[in-house]
């Protein structure tokens, strides 16, 4: 890795076998997120609201990795029903303000929890600040 010291980011204390953020050099790597509420763990039944609550739990890896939607350079977008693109993606362009990167949509049959029904991953570049 020529040098570049790796660096878990955990925006939040949870006991599952993985990291929120992977920081490689100046590449930010999120997990895949859902659209839970942090403070319940349930899940909005609306779309529209889970991917806004996905966006805010991805805003504050971010935040944890000192980094905004600004430095995304990759979206990973993965729906369990593809009708739900047009409103997920309503939701995604209001978030992102605008910013459109480099993104992928996949039809999956399920996610690992049972009303998560979109989930996103993010791929950043951030420079340190010298």
């Amino acid at each position: 890795m020529n040098g570049n010291e790796i660096k878990f980011v955990d925006a939040r204390d949870h006991d599952r076998p993985f990291s929120h953020a992977s920081i490689v050099g100046p590449w930010i790597f999120t997990k895949g997120t859902a659209g839970f509420n942090p403070e319940t763990g349930e899940f909005p039944l609306d779309i529209r609201e889970q991917t806004a609550q996905c966006m805010k739990n991805l805003s504050e890896i971010l935040r944890e990795c000192d980094a905004t939607f600004s430095d995304v350079v990759k979206v990973n977008l993965y729906l369990v029903d593809v009708r739900d693109y047009d409103a997920v993606n309503e939701v995604y362009l209001e978030a992102m303000s605008g910013l459109k990167p480099a993104r992928c949509c996949v039809g999956v049959a399920a996610l690992p929890s049972l009303n998560e029904n979109m989930k996103i991953e993010m791929v950043a570049y951030k420079e340190k600040a010298s």
